[in-house]
C-alpha cells in the first residue's frame, strides 16, 4: 500500500503536518503543487530530506486556487473548478492546450526539485477529466521510458467499500473517471495503481479514525493508493493528521511504488 499526500506546496500548515508524517514514517509518498509560487525549492528542500523512503510527485494544477502562480496561466487566468470541470464534461478541452500544461509543471518540478517526479496525479482529481486524460497519457508516453514516472487512477472497488461499511456514493463516482483513467494509461503502457481508497465527505470528518483502517483493508496490491490530505488549520485536514499519526500500524504496511506490478 502506497499512502499518499497531496497538496504540498499549498499552505504552511499542510507542508508542516505532511513532514512530521514523513519523519515517523506515515507516508510513503506526497504531490507537491509547484505550480504555487511558496511552494519553492526551501519549501521543497524539507520534502527532499526524506526521498530515500519516499516518492515525490506532481499535483497537477489546472484550476485557480486563489495563490500566486510560478507560471503565467493560459489566457491570462486559471478557470475555477465548476467551470473546468463543465467544459470536460462537455467535450471543449483542447488536449494540445492541456498538453502544454502539463508539459509546463513537470519542468517547473524539475526546476525546483532538481529531480525529476516520481509520479503524477491531478488536484480535484481533474488529471482523469476526459480531454485531460488524454493529454497526460500522451506526455508521459512522449517521454523515455526509463523516464516516465507512474500516474494515479482513482478506479476502487466499490463491493469492497461497502463491505467495510465506508460511504460509496463518491467513491463510485469518482471511481467511474477512475476506470477510464485505467484503461488510458494501460493502452498508452504508462504504469499506474492498482487500487485506491480514502474518499469521504469532508464534512463527516469526525468519522476518519474509523475510516481509516478500513481505507488501508481495501487496498490488498502494493501498489494500492491510499489518498490523504493532512493538515492543522481545518478540522477535517487535522483530523486527517491526527489519524494518521497515531494508526500505529501503518508503517508496517507501506510501500513505495513498483512497477512491476503495475
Amino acid at each position: 500500500m502506497i499512502a499518499c499526500a497531496d497538496d504540498y506546496g499549498l499552505r504552511e500548515d499542510i507542508d508542516r503536518a505532511i513532514l512530521e508524517l514523513c519523519s515517523l514514517g506515515k507516508l510513503s509518498a506526497v504531490s507537491c503543487m509547484v505550480l504555487f509560487k511558496r511552494c519553492d525549492a526551501r519549501a521543497l528542500n524539507g520534502l527532499l530530506a526524506h526521498q530515500a523512503k519516499l516518492d515525490i510527485g506532481l499535483h497537477l494544477c489546472l484550476t485557480d486556487e486563489g495563490l500566486p502562480l510560478a507560471l503565467p496561466p493560459p489566457e491570462g487566468k486559471l478557470p475555477d473548478c465548476k467551470f473546468l470541470f463543465r467544459r470536460a464534461l462537455l467535450g471543449r478541452i483542447n488536449p494540445q492546450e492541456i498538453f502544454r500544461q502539463i508539459s509546463a509543471q513537470y519542468e517547473l518540478f524539475v526546476t525546483k526539485c532538481g529531480r525529476r517526479p516520481d509520479h503524477i496525479d491531478g488536484h480535484l482529481h481533474a488529471h482523469q477529466l476526459p480531454g485531460v486524460r488524454v493529454a497526460l497519457a500522451d506526455f508521459v508516453r512522449s517521454l523515455p521510458l526509463e523516464r516516465r514516472p507512474y500516474v494515479r487512477n482513482t478506479r476502487m472497488s466499490v463491493g469492497a467499500i461497502r463491505r467495510q461499511k465506508l460511504p460509496w456514493m463518491k467513491s463510485a463516482f469518482i471511481g467511474v473517471f477512475g476506470r477510464r483513467m485505467q484503461s488510458a494509461l494501460h493502452a498508452a503502457k504508462v504504469p499506474t495503481n492498482d487500487g485506491f481508497a480514502g474518499i469521504y465527505d469532508f464534512k463527516q470528518w469526525r468519522r476518519y479514525p474509523g475510516y481509516l483502517p478500513k481505507f488501508a483493508d481495501c487496498l490488498r496490491e502494493p501498489n494500492g493508493i491510499l489518498v490523504v490530505h493532512p493538515g492543522v488549520e481545518e478540522n477535517w485536514r487535522r483530523q486527517e493528521f491526527e489519524s494518521l499519526r497515531d494508526f500505529v500500524a501503518l508503517e508496517e504496511r507501506l510501500n513505495r511504488f513498483q512497477h512491476s506490478s503495475s
